[in-house]
Order: C-alpha cells, then structure tokens, then sequence
C-alpha cells in the first residue's frame, strides 16, 4: 500500500541520525515495519511526518515525553491545552530575554560614560538593594545570608553597589555598606519586593558623577569630596544616602579595579 524506506534513507532526508531514529521509535513516536526474516526497519511517509511533527513539538521546547504524549493523543483539546503552557512559557521566556538585553544595553552605556568626571543632574532610578557587607566585613545573620542567596540568583540583572548614609557623610562617619541591587523596572520579572533586608530606593533627582576605585586603597565617602565641592558652588544640598553602582571591573595584575556611577540625591 506505501513504499517503505530504510532507516538510513529516512536519516538522509531529516538530516538526523539513524541512532535518533531509533531513540523516537523507542518512545514510541513512531512504529516502523519489522521484516521478520532480515530483521531491517521499514519506514512509511506516515513515519516521516510523525518525526517531522515530534520535531516541531521539541522545538516548541516540550520534553520528548510530552511530545511523545501529544502524539499519542486523540483530543485535539488535551493537544491546545499542552500547547498553550508552553506558549505561556516561551511568552515569559522572551519578556526575560528582552529585559535581559535591555540590561546589558543599559551597562553598555554605563560604561561609555564611567569615565567622564563631569556632572549631570538627572533622575537615578529605583533600586532594590540588599547589603552583602559593612565596609569590608561580611557579617550576616543566617536570614540575611538565606535572602542574599535569593537575591544572587536574579544575576546577571543584579549590580554591586556601594551606599554611603547621609547619616554617616554628615557626622563625618568614614563606614560605607556594600551589597548587590537590581533597577526597578526589572524587578517585576524578577519577582523582587521589598523586605527586611532588602530595600528599595525611589526614583530621586541626583547629582551623577563616575569615580574609580581600586583594592590598594579604602573607600570611603571622602572621593566624593569634588562632588560635594560643586553642589556647595550650586546651592544643592544632599537629600539622602548616595548610592553607587559598579559597572565594570577588572584585574590586570594583583589589584583589583572598578568603575563606580554614583548617584547623589540632591534638593
């Protein structure tokens, strides 16, 4: 009634392997002839389209044995209603994709400006913030610990951060917090909120500026000090904890370097 092919044949015109062959038969995707007295494979069209249909369902990123199952279904409604979850998966998987890129283009442009000690105003967006660190010292309760392991599982939407408190800068108190944060636009694809430990900063007017800083030298709020210099020539007064963001590092020898952005809230 059909012609038969040879599994070989069949390998040739999907441009797959005999061996994969095999492993769709063996899950029952497919059900070839058995020549009881050569004991060789014989494949229809039918077997052909089964393969070329089983394909597009592992393309659309269904395991083998959901695609197995599809395959084996006889309702069209089970078979749309498999195939809108994984819509809905490969939708969330694209909204993901596309603020991911967003962020590196964001980081992108961070980095053409690192080097420029000129000052802008403009509006610092809202950060998520969880401190990793006070100055150079990790000492975190196991709560702290457990919610900043849930935070470094955002990366790579995630940045170091250094946060200078207003409190701090005027009492000429020189201790910094340093932790992680995430921009608030992608805080919802990340499911991130605010909690004990984790902060958020609200969208503020700033003073922005970029400083280098290097592991041969402390850190402290003192860099910003030409900063501080133009806001007292500007009559701007600081209205709240600066916040840093590192947007590239590197290690040339045995010392450490990073470029911060800071964002220096102002009135």
């Amino acid at each position: 009634m059909y012609n038969t092919y040879t599994i070989g044949e069949l390998a040739k015109i999907l441009g797959i392997t005999a061996e994969t062959i095999r492993y769709y038969e063996r899950k029952e995707i497919i059900a070839p002839i058995h020549d009881q007295e050569s004991g060789y494979r014989y494949y229809t069209t039918w077997d052909l389209h089964m393969l070329i249909r089983a394909r597009c369902y592992l393309g659309f990123g269904l395991s083998i044995e959901e695609t197995a199952g599809i395959l084996q279904s006889k309702s069209l409604e089970e078979i749309d209603e498999l195939l809108e979850k994984q819509e809905q998966i490969i939708e969330k998987n694209i909204i993901y994709q596309m603020n991911l890129l967003k962020r590196l283009r964001t980081n992108r442009k961070l980095i053409s400006r690192s080097e420029s000690l000129n000052f802008t105003l403009q509006k610092r967006p809202g950060i998520y913030r969880i401190d990793t660190q006070k100055c150079y010292t990790i000492d975190l309760k196991k709560d702290e610990r457990e919610e900043l392991k849930d935070f470094c599982q955002k990366i790579p939407f995630v940045f170091s951060t250094a946060l200078f408190p207003q409190e701090h800068i005027e009492k000429g108190n020189k201790e910094f917090y340093y932790g992680i944060g995430v921009e608030e636009e992608f805080a919802g694809v990340l499911d991130i909120k605010e909690s004990e430990y984790v902060h958020y900063y609200p969208e503020h007017l700033c003073l922005y500026m970029s400083i280098s800083s290097r592991s041969s030298q402390i850190l402290t709020y003192e860099v910003l000090k030409p900063a501080f210099d133009y806001m007292e020539k500007n009559n701007l007064q600081l209205a709240g904890d600066v916040i840093s963001q590192v947007v590239s590092m590197w290690k040339p020898k045995e010392e450490y370097f990073n470029y911060h952005n800071i964002w220096i809230p102002i009135k």
